[in-house]
């Protein structure tokens, strides 16, 4: 499978779109016209995307371990301490990046480290429910993708990384995983929230194109993880959660229009940001604006 750095990109010519350029887009257009076509994107660190990566990252570890090695291998690896290395360096690595600015307290840095081994944990003692070898071997731990959209302007690429693909000899189908992490799991808000839900659609239909298998072989997967359980509940809760949302043609299609409607609006056929039109506010979106206290750049009116 090819790595991170395998995929390219020219930007003498060509511009990549992720699916969080698309998001910010769909929550507030001018917040998007800001960041990418004026070039005043911000760093924004916090310690639930600190945590999130982390976890991410020793999740994979152990799925790599166990699929790559053996289950032995994965069951003795020391994941909790994999987890905390992550959470320690990645912190570094943001406060290189934010100005040596901390953005939590010691306290909320132990907290989710608690947090997180206490699903790590969960995890490993329930592994069995969730993973197994028979019949499946891993395709891929972080898969790129970049793909061109659509036609209308083929050098705007959609670039991305897929959590994780299994593959079952038996079915001979594939199952895309995307991890991810909730403080108490997703509600139904969450489940039909296509601010969410999109991207794994969007990975389904540009995977099944670069194998050349069709969409009906490839299954979805959220593989959401629990920070917080409600501890005096009457039962048990588990700490993870695993949603497969609908996923046929029609969805795909659908939600494949959206992001073609989004190149359309916001690139020329060249590949240019399209400068001639007005993007709007959308002053509900303010709460969680990178720009909110930012009155120089948007002032909060329409």
């Amino acid at each position: 499978m090819a790595k991170r750095d395998q995929l390219a990109i020219n930007y003498a010519y060509q511009k990549s779109v992720s699916f969080s350029q698309y998001s910010m887009y769909n929550s507030c257009q001018y917040s998007w016209y800001l960041a990418y076509v004026k070039k005043q994107k911000v760093f924004k660190p916090g310690i639930h995307l600190l945590y999130g990566t982390s976890l991410h990252e020793a999740l994979q570890e152990y799925l790599r371990k166990m699929y790559d090695e053996s289950i032995k291998s994965a069951d003795e690896m020391d994941l909790c301490g994999y987890f905390q290395e992550r959470m320690l360096e990645n912190y570094k690595s943001d406060l290189e990046e934010n100005n040596k600015e901390h953005y939590c307290t010691k306290e909320e840095f132990t907290e989710f480290i608690e947090d997180g081994i206490a699903s790590l944990q969960w995890f490993k003692s329930k592994r069995s429910k969730y993973f197994s070898k028979k019949d499946t071997q891993l395709v891929g731990i972080e898969i790129p993708i970049l793909q061109s959209i659509t036609e209308y302007s083929p050098n705007v690429l959609l670039q991305g990384y897929i959590d994780f693909i299994l593959y079952n000899k038996t079915t001979d189908s594939y199952t895309i995983y995307d991890i991810k992490t909730s403080t108490r799991g997703w509600t139904d808000k969450e489940k039909k929230d296509e601010s969410k839900v999109n991207q794994i659609l969007f990975y389904k239909k540009f995977y099944s194109k670069a194998l050349e298998v069709p969409e009906d072989k490839i299954d979805v997967m959220f593989f959401i993880v629990k920070r917080k359980i409600y501890e005096n509940a009457e039962f048990p809760i588990p700490r993870i959660q695993e949603f497969v949302p609908a996923n046929g043609k029609t969805k795909v299609k659908k939600a494949f229009e959206s992001l073609e409607n989004f190149v359309k609006e916001c690139f020329t056929p060249e590949a240019k940001y399209n400068t001639e039109r007005t993007y709007q506010k959308n002053l509900s979106a303010c709460k969680y604006c990178p720009y909110k206290d930012r009155e120089d750049l948007c002032d909060k009116k329409n």
